[in-house]
């Protein structure tokens, strides 16, 4: 059993297994008495391993603090007491409301930035819907957030899913800028773990931070007995808006494991461009996988701007294009008249056809009977082939010989398959090498200086067919005289490459990496749509070229943002490839291809979506909307006007939506304003010494990061001869990872060594002979990463030295352990008063949870001739008795004396704590109250619409049958959320714990 009053506490020594640990983390299982205590091991045989004891099962013994020793310090220039204090300050968590952005990571701070995070921050347990426009950079908002929650103690276990495509680059992100070690897992590479340990042992505890394709995941039936038995710090979902669910959310496997990671998760990130789909009902889906306590309605149907405030956010480039100078450039469209062209004789013959069979449908359409007209609304068939043909021939002759073929055998007497027929007879004498589309193309790259040569620009050329694609290639590759492979594994190695959704993950992630990586011989890569979300590819690429045009404005905005985006530093340059006809039931389709185009750049400088024009929220129904309404119908003012003027009423519910988001933006931004205000008028201040101001809230520190590297290690070898010698210059520390530290990193130099997950790294990250170089200036980090893209890749050879990178979590460790459990040192200096001694303490309040509420450095000063002790700050003591500077003259402390009053320092310190402990309670009475109210107002109003409903059903009926239920789930969802929420973040601990870690006697 654990033999103490108050919670574990991260950086304390215990005794457990006859072994001695040092605790990293300390998780509540039942928000009573009962802790899972993460460790990592002392002595020489546990030493680096990890373990995780059970307060109820294991004999666990704390370190009583009036029990500890004074030893002397007889290092040179007192280096063991200095490193041992600020390993010390550095293993606690920050527990202040305003985030530290110093050295959080490598990139541009801006203030729409900082705003996520103190949104964030201002939840007691964050949970935020990050919907910024395209290209606004919501990754880097993650690691900040991430960044914060970490120094926090609040990010031990990170889950982060993301398209297959999007894994390797929102990984390196994370580890280049932010030290974030996120391990991809792929089907495969679960298998592979699975081969490492037990049958029963879950593949999903091994690792801490994870990075999966939700692909891989989503077969919740083959995972779920894992993941309901794991629980996450924090859960990621990236392009959140593919798991809201469909018409029947049951049925969709990507709303379902979101849920269930939702309820094993304490803080959640969801990140999309677009948020809704026009529907409450799947927008209130993702609100309440943030909260299960924001919408009242249980179909999420009724709800307005206050219940989701808190957990939305939506910027639009508008927003900061003026504080984002120099990072957003202007883009340019080539004028169309450039990039135009008229149809040749042999394609008029095919327009031809196209118009003939379009006006036949629609005429047998026309006299066709009430029951025959759904049949003969066929898509392919009214603009289906059309839509092909524009984008090449191969595409349009593959689709009509299979129709014809599925055809066979039916209704001779229909106009489609003689209209068919005839159009498969004209596509045959054309190609894409001899379209005017193709004519168009090769024009354009010469203008661009293309040739697939190595000093080619890169070009990222979209279509929406597979047919395309692959004749696009090889015409491409025959007339530049280029090889290429069709060959997945080939596509990264070779000047024109090719991407679809058939691609397998490993191949895809590779081929865009080698896409975003100057030395590649990659110069052009033709993708479907599958490159449109997410991926950023602006790094070495400013030109996009739309080979055939999606009917689509959101796809348009959506392809356009992969070199459009925060950080491009040329102006993107996008070309639309157009196709002029003569036939004249096809003529006027040219109006309604130029004003999309048009839309699509007026959307760019507004403080809208492109999804809010139409609203539509769909490229799919976008597309039958144009089709049906503007190219077929013949409206050249399609885009002018909203779907609601031309669809059903479900339109008008999408309009009711887009306004109910801005009011609950604007309203969560004013509430977020009011708090800053509220909270700058009530700062205490912190520039009198005896304030009693937690320490933390500062990150008081007596080494910068690269010194304190430098000092660290330089200690550590002395004690560990066969650690190699540092290599450090002006800008670089060289590490040369010692073995526990590979093993600490993850790597395993055989199939038999026990995988240390929780601290892993990305394999894909590590160094030539296990080289790590660090440097603490975030600009040449930003070279470094800049450098990896031009000749390697994703992955930044030179990282920021900062204290959440691995290497100095290590460090900090190591030297936790320099001194002995039960143990502290004791210094002499000459700027305390004869006879005073100082006991330093690091005391902390934490919730019943477990969660640090606060945590403050202290000392206690006893004074000759005065019995009474004083409780004054550790920053002004240690800069009052000039501790960087002290030197270790040999003076002997007279530990006998300072022994016997330990006791009474212990006392003094706890007794602070306890002041601390109940003024952080009373500021947190009012926080408490607030979501009491809005917990009980949620209550109120869910239980009269489940009553109402259930007066409207018959007794014993399976719908009454299953409100009653959702009634029963609501109570015990309240109960729960009443309880674990106020344990979490309100209740603190009856009993502060405190440690003394260094005592510094003056000299006599």
């Amino acid at each position: 059993m654990y033999k103490s009053k108050t919670p574990p506490t991260p950086g304390a020594r215990i005794l457990c297994r006859d072994a001695e640990w040092l605790i990293t983390k300390a998780d509540s299982i039942d928000f009573e008495d009962n802790f899972a205590i993460h460790c990592v091991g002392i002595d020489d045989l546990v030493r680096g391993h990890q373990s995780i004891f059970l307060t109820q099962l294991d004999d666990i013994a704390p370190v009583d603090p009036t029990r500890t020793k004074l030893i002397k310090d007889d290092s040179n220039g007192y280096k063991l007491s200095k490193l041992f204090l600020e390993a010390h300050l550095r293993q606690v968590p920050a527990t202040g409301i305003e985030p530290n952005f110093d050295g959080l990571g490598v990139f541009k701070r801006m203030q729409f930035q900082k705003d996520t995070v103190r949104r964030a921050l201002q939840q007691l347990r964050p949970r935020l819907l990050l919907a910024d426009a395209v290209g606004l950079g919501k990754t880097i908002q993650v690691g900040m957030i991430l960044s914060e929650l970490m120094r926090r103690g609040r990010a031990g276990r990170i889950l982060v899913l993301a398209k297959k495509s999007m894994l390797t680059q929102f990984q390196s992100e994370l580890w280049n800028r932010f030290n974030i070690p996120l391990v991809r897992l792929d089907s495969s590479g679960i298998a592979k773990v699975r081969l490492k340990i037990p049958g029963n042992k879950n593949p999903f505890e091994v690792f801490h931070r994870v990075i999966i394709s939700i692909d891989t995941l989503k077969n919740v039936a083959r995972y779920e007995h894992f993941l309901k038995d794991t629980r996450w710090d924090v859960v990621i979902i990236d392009e959140a808006h593919n798991v809201a669910g469909a018409s029947i959310p049951e049925r969709h496997l990507s709303y379902r494991l979101a849920r269930l990671l939702s309820r094993r998760s304490d803080s959640m990130l969801l990140t999309t461009a677009t948020p809704h789909n026009g529907k409450k009902e799947n927008f209130g889906r993702l609100i309440s996988l943030l909260d299960p306590s924001a919408i009242p309605d249980p179909n999420f149907k009724e709800y307005d701007a206050q219940d989701i405030k808190e957990f939305f956010m939506m910027r639009f480039k508008e927003d900061i294009r003026q504080e984002a100078t120099g990072m957003l450039a202007e883009r340019e469209v080539i004028p169309l008249a450039h990039t135009t062209a008229d149809a040749t004789d042999a394609e008029e013959a095919v327009y031809e056809a196209l118009a003939k069979l379009r006006a036949d449908l629609k005429q047998e359409y026309d006299d066709a009977d009430q029951s025959q007209k759904k049949r003969r609304h066929n898509a392919l068939l009214q603009y289906g082939f059309y839509k092909l043909f524009l984008s090449s021939p191969e595409a349009c002759l593959k689709t009509v010989s299979n129709r014809l073929a599925k055809l066979a055998g039916d209704d001779e007497a229909s106009v489609e398959i003689p209209r068919l027929e005839e159009l498969g007879c004209r596509l045959k004498n054309l190609t894409l090498e001899k379209s005017t589309r193709y004519t168009i193309l090769k024009r354009q790259l010469a203008e661009i200086g293309w040739n697939g040569k190595p000093k080619s620009p890169r070009i990222l050329i979209f279509t929406e067919y597979r047919q395309t694609q692959d004749a696009l290639a090889h015409a491409l590759a025959k007339d530049f005289k280029i090889k290429h492979n069709d060959k997945f594994e080939s596509q990264s190695d070779q000047p024109i490459a090719v991407i679809h959704g058939g691609t397998p993950d490993t191949h895809l992630m590779k081929t865009v990496e080698a896409f975003a990586t100057g030395s590649s011989p990659l110069r052009m890569m033709i993708a479907t749509d599958v490159a449109s979300e997410g991926i950023n590819l602006h790094h070495e690429c400013h030109h996009i070229i739309h080979y055939d045009l999606p009917w689509s404005i959101i796809t348009l905005i959506q392809r356009n943002g992969r070199i459009d985006r925060l950080g491009q530093e040329k102006s993107p340059i996008l070309r639309y490839i157009i196709v002029n006809t003569e036939q004249g039931l096809l003529k006027g389709d040219q109006a309604i291809f130029n004003r999309l185009i048009d839309k699509v750049e007026e959307i760019n400088h507004l403080r809208q979506s492109g999804e809010s024009v139409l609203q539509l929220y769909d490229p799919e129904a976008e597309e039958e909307y144009i089709a049906n309404q503007g190219i077929l119908a013949g409206n050249a003012n399609v885009l002018e006007e909203k779907a609601s003027s031309k669809l059903n009423d479900s339109s008008l519910e999408a309009d009711a939506l887009e306004l109910m988001l801005k009011e609950a933006n604007q309203a969560g931004h004013d509430d977020f304003m009011s708090f800053l205000l509220d909270d700058d008028e009530t700062a205490p201040d912190t520039s009198n010494p005896s304030e009693d101001v937690p320490f933390q809230s500062k990150q008081f520190r007596l080494f910068a990061d690269r010194d304190f590297l430098i000092t660290g290690y330089q200690f550590l070898k002395k004690r560990n001869p066969d650690y190699i010698k540092l290599q450090s210059t002006d800008r670089l520390v060289i590490v040369n990872a010692p073995d526990d530290l590979k093993r600490r990193l993850g790597k395993s130099e055989n199939r038999t060594n026990v995988i240390f997950g929780a601290t892993a790294i990305p394999m894909e990250s590590w160094p030539e002979n296990d080289q790590f170089r660090l440097t603490g200036d975030p600009d040449h980090v930003e070279l470094a990463i800049k450098a990896a893209r031009n000749a390697s890749g994703y992955w930044s050879n030179e990282l920021l030295c900062s204290e959440q990178h691995p290497i100095l979590q290590w460090l900090n460790e190591r030297l936790l352990m320099t001194v002995d459990r039960g143990q502290a040192p004791i210094i002499v200096s000459p700027h305390l008063q004869p006879g005073q001694l100082c006991f330093c303490f690091i005391g902390q309040v934490s919730s019943k949870s477990g969660i640090p509420l606060i945590v403050d450095g202290h000392a206690i000063s006893f004074f000759k001739g005065d019995t009474n002790p004083k409780q004054q700050p550790l920053e002004w003591v240690l800069s009052t008795v000039k501790f960087d500077q002290i030197s270790n003259t040999g003076a002997e402390p007279n530990i006998l004396a300072a022994q016997p009053l330990l006791h009474s320092a212990v006392n003094e310190s706890i007794k602070h704590m306890h002041f601390l402990k109940n003024r952080r309670e009373k500021q947190l009475v009012p926080l408490l109250r607030k979501e009491e109210r809005r917990l009980k107002k949620w209550k109120d109003r869910r239980e009269d619409i489940l009553l109402n409903r259930l007066k409207d059903c018959t007794q014993g009926s399976d719908k009454a049958k299953q409100l009653q239920q959702n009634i029963e789930e609501m109570n015990d969802y309240v109960r729960d959320r009443q309880k674990n929420w106020r344990d979490s973040h309100f209740q603190a601990a009856s009993h502060p714990s405190t440690r003394l870690i260094i005592a510094i006697q003056g000299a006599a």
